[in-house]
């Protein structure tokens, strides 16, 4: 018996303790930061049943909030910011712009005018983890790191990911990175600060340089 309660023991010991995992967060906060409204988004009730009204509601939400006019916003996308609000439970995303009508938006090959883009942030969270963890985790999406301004681009698309950097700050100039891997792996990505935007570059709000793929 007490050789048994030894070997016993010692099992117990050796055996890792399995930590259960909490179970993902069935609806995520959402705020718009200019409007300074919250909505909560989910897209199926406790017996995983599909709410209807989402994707009206949720293109109301994302509406230009420069113009007001609203459009309608891609359905992959608010997934994609959903399963990022189920990454970071407890975390509201606080969304910058959304939709832009061709008024607003600066690029027009903007995907931000096609309902296909967001910019955001995750309260509590680092950019530069969201970057990561959006560059990483999803396929077919363009991810734009700001790392003087306050939120990180995401985008849907058929083609390839994307990925850049724009080192300019609130209402200046774009400043595109010519190698933004390079950047994040050499570390300028948090030491280069530019002094001066060269009128050449093209001023985009949020988007991605014209060569980026």
């Amino acid at each position: 018996m007490v050789l048994q309660a030894a070997i016993a023991a010692l099992f117990l010991a050796v055996t890792p303790v399995k930590k259960k995992v909490p179970p993902k967060p069935k609806s995520v906060v959402l705020f718009q930061v200019n409007r300074r409204e919250s909505i909560r988004m989910r897209f199926v009730d406790d017996r995983g049943r599909p709410i209807t009204g989402v994707q009206k509601r949720l293109d109301r939400f994302f509406r230009c909030h420069h113009s007001n006019n609203q459009g309608k916003m891609n359905p992959r996308l608010m997934r994609l910011l959903f399963a990022v609000g189920q990454h970071y439970p407890g975390r509201r995303l606080e969304v910058v712009s959304g939709y832009r009508g061709r008024t607003v938006a600066k690029n027009p090959r903007s995907p931000h005018m096609k309902g296909l883009a967001a910019d955001f942030r995750v309260h509590g969270i680092a950019n530069t983890e969201l970057r990561d963890y959006l560059r990483r985790t999803f396929k077919h999406v363009g991810v734009g790191y700001y790392p003087n301004s306050s939120f990180v681009h995401l985008d849907v698309r058929k083609g390839v990911s994307a990925f850049w950097i724009d080192y300019s700050g609130p209402g200046e100039t774009a400043l595109y990175s010519n190698d933004p891997k390079a950047d994040v792996l050499t570390g300028r990505i948090d030491t280069f600060k530019p002094t001066k935007n060269d009128r050449s570059w093209i001023d985009r709000e949020g988007e991605e340089p014209a060569d980026t793929p």
